[in-house]
């Protein structure tokens, strides 16, 4: 037997392991590969198939009666005295699957195999020994002469056989060759005799994907059928052999391969179509998703910039108008009562007036901050804290940790001045809190601000979509912040406002 090896660059350490390994041959017949090509695909030229193979790998077979070295080409494929190895038949698989697309191809090739002419040879007498003798001795045969793999039987029962094929470290597998194999224990079944035949396969383990790596690919088939008995598989065997049966029968496989054949390319192109459907479906779905999502981030903005364009128009009209003439009024008391200090109810007028104008300023700044828009946020904040300490019965801390100020458009302070706000309100309104703390903070190169009170705390998975603090996310995902809220029931609240730069 001539063996096939590979002359290999040394660097190529995956590949020149093979050299080691001369008796690790191919079992496959690669004569009914080509032919099966041939015959199915045509437009397929063989010789450049092979001849791109071999020269991408460096292929070459040694005749050993000769001497010669020759690169492998189509005339030692179809000859059944060459083998080749494991290295060059999933390159040859490879070669073939980028040619010709077609997942069914090497399924096909193992199911016709019972056609081809050396196993026809072999196959005399089968079905007189019946399926399950004969994949005994398949077995045995295997453990004699494949140097690839090691076959087990691991189930044998009526209708039923089980086989593992367990490949030697270093020998790689593919579904490829998987489908070959499977197609082959049912051209074998079917020389048996049986009818009904049905096999499937199973990665037990994946096995080596180059050369070198650990791991061996292990692969359990199932074989089921039904078996008409040995009188009727003998009467099967008489007609066979009668010249006319033997045509006519041939002929009706043909016809029954061709429809099945066409069955397989209708069931792939359906499958291919819906995929590319489905694919379709998903891609228009995901798009339209993003638009949805865009435009309501774009219709949040501008309602966000709506309303504090309407906010700002609000206090500079109170400012202009109703705050100048509460501190025109104010002025104009206070010169009047010190030319008439005896007139009490003045003097309660005037304070009630200042009472009014501080509110109204308060007010003001509350509605639409100036020192947001000239300081920045870091100044809005530490002012917002300060006007509601001193509105409220409780303690309220500003502690700004950060190195440099904020770098924000207008609209994403206004964001987070609002959620801070809101979430500080939160904390009077139901924390039952005596101390609140506005913290500055940053953290791995993000910016973030604390809210954390001592008050009595909740449960955040009870919160309901839509109420309190709960709103906020999703005000703050439209500038890229976002929020996250720990407490629980007696232990305090804290809210963490990430913001993102």
């Amino acid at each position: 037997m001539n063996l096939m090896k590979n002359s290999l660059a040394p660097e190529e350490g995956s590949l020149a392991m093979v050299k080691a390994m001369p008796k690790q041959v191919s079992s496959l017949n690669t004569l009914w590969l080509i032919q099966c090509l041939r015959s199915r695909y045509p437009e397929v030229d063989t010789e450049d198939l092979v001849h791109d193979v071999a020269v991408s790998g460096s292929f070459t077979v040694e005749n050993l009666q000769t001497g010669r070295t020759e690169l492998v080409g189509v005339p030692h494929l179809e000859s059944r005295d060459y083998w080749f190895s494991n290295l060059f038949m999933i390159s040859l698989y490879h070669g073939i699957e980028e040619r010709i697309q077609d997942p069914d191809f090497a399924y096909y090739c193992g199911n016709t195999f019972y056609k081809s002419q050396p196993l026809l040879k072999t196959a005399i007498g089968v079905p007189l020994i019946g399926p399950y003798r004969l994949i005994r001795r398949i077995v045995c045969e295997n453990d004699k002469f494949n140097r690839t793999k090691k076959a087990i039987i691991l189930a044998l029962e009526k209708g039923y056989v089980a086989v593992r094929l367990i490949h030697h470290p270093n020998v790689i597998m593919t579904p490829f060759g998987m489908e070959w194999h499977r197609g082959t224990f049912a051209s074998y079944a079917r020389l048996a005799g049986v009818t009904d035949i049905g096999v499937t396969v199973k990665c037990v383990e994946r096995g080596p994907e180059k050369y070198g790596d650990d791991g061996q690919a292990i692969y359990d088939f199932e074989i089921t059928f039904k078996d008409p008995g040995f009188l009727r598989r003998i009467s099967n065997l008489l007609l066979y052999s009668i010249p006319a049966v033997k045509e006519l029968i041939h002929n009706t496989e043909l016809i029954q391969a061709e429809h099945n054949e066409q069955i397989l390319n209708r069931d792939r192109i359906i499958r291919e179509k819906t995929a590319h459907l489905v694919n379709i479906q998903k891609k228009l779905m995901e798009a339209e998703r993003m638009n949805i999502e865009q435009k309501l981030q774009n219709l949040s903005a501008e309602l966000v910039t709506t309303e504090e364009r309407e906010r700002r128009a609000i206090a500079e009209d109170l400012h202009d108008s109703v705050t100048q003439l509460l501190a025109l009024s104010v002025a104009n008391l206070k010169q009047h009562n010190k030319i008439n200090p005896g007139v009490e109810r003045l003097k309660d007028t005037q304070s009630y007036l200042e009472t009014a104008l501080k509110e109204t300023r308060s007010l003001t700044f509350q509605i639409s901050p100036p020192v947001l828009y000239d300081f920045g946020l870091e100044s809005a904040l530490e002012w917002l804290v300060g006007d509601i300490g001193e509105r409220h019965t409780l303690e309220l801390d500003f502690i700004n940790l950060l190195d440099a100020p904020l770098s924000m458009s207008d609209y994403e302070k206004v964001t987070v001045y609002r959620s801070v706000r809101e979430a500080v309100i939160n904390c009077i309104k139901h924390a039952e809190a005596n101390y609140v703390s506005v913290v500055l903070t940053q953290e791995d190169g993000k910016h973030r601000i604390e809210i954390e009170d001592n008050g009595v705390g909740f449960d955040p998975s009870t919160v309901k979509k839509g109420f309190g603090l709960s709103t906020l996310d999703d005000r703050l995902q439209s500038i890229g912040a976002k929020i996250a809220i720990y407490s629980r029931p007696g232990e305090g609240t804290r809210v963490d406002i990430s913001l993102g730069i």
